[in-house]
């Protein structure tokens, strides 16, 4: 038997084992891609859920003091209400808030904020 046989014999099973092993090492690689994106779409969900409840917290704090209480509404205020409102909504943010949204909107307007040195 010459080495060309013997290399010939050998060639088949090796070639067959490696694809295997390619074969096997990217079902491998794809599941473990598959679970890192599960949790990351479960991580994102979250924040996107807590971010949302940040926004309507702020927009149900400015509704009992603007709205409720009838404090003057500064024009920074309503401003600022504008922008948690359009976080909110960009978020997924319901009906709900959109109604206090334009309760807000609708508050009466007086003075401006005062800053940190009570003017």
């Amino acid at each position: 038997m010459d080495w060309l046989t013997v290399c010939g014999w050998l060639a088949g099973p090796v070639a067959t084992a490696l694809i295997a092993w390619l074969g096997a090492s990217l079902r491998a690689a794809r599941k473990r891609s598959a679970e890192h994106d599960a949790r990351r779409d479960a991580e994102h969900a979250a924040l996107i859920a807590g971010m949302r409840e940040l926004m309507r917290r702020e927009m149900y704090d400015m509704h009992a003091r603007y709205v409720v209480r009838g404090d003057p509404m500064p024009y920074e205020e309503k401003e600022r209400a504008d922008s948690v409102y359009a976080v909110y909504h960009s978020l997924g943010g319901n009906g709900t808030g959109t109604h206090i949204h334009e309760e807000l909107m609708a508050a009466y307007v007086g003075g401006r904020k005062e800053g940190r040195d009570g003017r």
